[in-house]
């Protein structure tokens, strides 16, 4: 199996390597099995756009442009991208535009498209997920969809599979993704043994608010992280915008435009985002009835929190529990 790893500047580096890593493994334990000395799954890293980049962490890399081969690879990968503000992130995803025709092209011939976190903005570009289900990072929901309105996003699953294209939210789940495609093209064994030597959880996975909130301050902005950190610590209380600038020391209009360079979404629609998302959390794993549940996420009313949950998940949140009743 031959896999094209794309790296774009700016993209993780545990990402970049960490999907390769589970390729590294899974062929030692096919050669052990087969006694074969031929590495089943074979790779190489491509850049885009230009052919030196760094990626978020400082390595340089120095490859050929993905989108001048003309070879034909069974799987494209593209790790995750440092975010770095929206207006930053919008001028990235233009650059890209020959990376997208060569993506189709691959896709055409047959190849299995996939991408984590911040890179399934790249997928969407591209138009490979139009008109199909997809997933993403939780925190820029509302950027992905002002931009993609004909793309349907979910965030039920850690990965999204349809029609060849694979969309994986979390910026670790490449281990989650490696084990998905293990499963394609190797035996049963070979996966538990891959997921057994590298410890990777096997089960499906759900992310804890703090997780989320943790996720969500991949940025550089000083200031929307500290007021973030602030909405996580007091999500259960009453929120107003004047309690969260008196307490991060700054002006309404500035955490407003900070929050929108950043994040492409209002603090008010932030908080908003959290408390429900911190709510289909306790739904899915906890034992908390609806009443407290709604508490710790600082609503009071159950029928106004009712009634925003359904408009923002598509369901009532007793619904949406009894989809996780074992």
């Amino acid at each position: 199996m031959k896999v094209a790893i794309i790296s774009i500047d700016g993209c993780y580096g545990s990402s970049l390597h960490g999907l390769v890593d589970v390729f590294v493994v899974a062929n030692a334990h096919i050669k052990k099995l087969s006694a074969n000395s031929v590495p089943f799954f074979k790779w190489q890293f491509f850049t885009s756009a230009k052919h030196i980049i760094s990626t978020s962490n400082g390595l340089a890399m120095n490859h050929d442009l993905a989108e001048e081969s003309q070879e034909h690879f069974d799987v494209v990968f593209i790790p995750g991208v440092l975010y770095e503000g929206a207006d930053a992130f919008n001028q990235k995803l233009q650059l890209h535009k020959a990376l997208y025709q060569w993506l189709n092209k691959q896709y055409a011939a047959g190849a299995i498209i996939c991408a984590n976190c911040t890179a399934t903005f790249f997928l969407a570009e591209s138009g490979l997920l139009t008109g199909k289900k997809a997933t993403t990072v939780w925190w820029l929901e509302h950027l992905f969809k002002q931009r993609y309105t004909n793309i349907s996003l979910t965030f039920e699953d850690i990965l999204v599979e349809e029609g060849r294209i694979i969309t994986a939210g979390a910026a670790t789940s490449h281990f989650q993704l490696g084990l998905l495609l293990l499963k394609k093209f190797t035996p049963e064994i070979i996966v538990q043994q891959t997921a057994k030597t590298m410890l990777i959880d096997t089960r499906k996975v759900k992310i804890s608010p703090e997780q989320l909130i943790s996720v969500s301050r991949e940025h550089n902005n000083d200031l929307v992280q500290k007021a973030q950190e602030w909405m996580q610590n007091h999500l259960s209380e009453m929120f107003t915008i004047t309690k969260l600038v008196n307490n991060i020391a700054c002006t309404e209009r500035t955490l407003n435009r900070q929050f929108k360079d950043t994040l492409a979404i209002t603090p008010m629609k932030y908080m908003q985002n959290l408390r429900i998302n911190t709510a289909k959390y306790l739904l899915e794993s906890s034992d908390f009835s609806l009443e407290q549940i709604i508490e710790q996420v600082g609503y009071q009313d159950r029928s106004g929190f009712s009634k925003l949950f359904h408009k923002l998940v598509g369901m009532p949140p007793i619904s949406y529990r009894r989809q996780f009743d074992k």
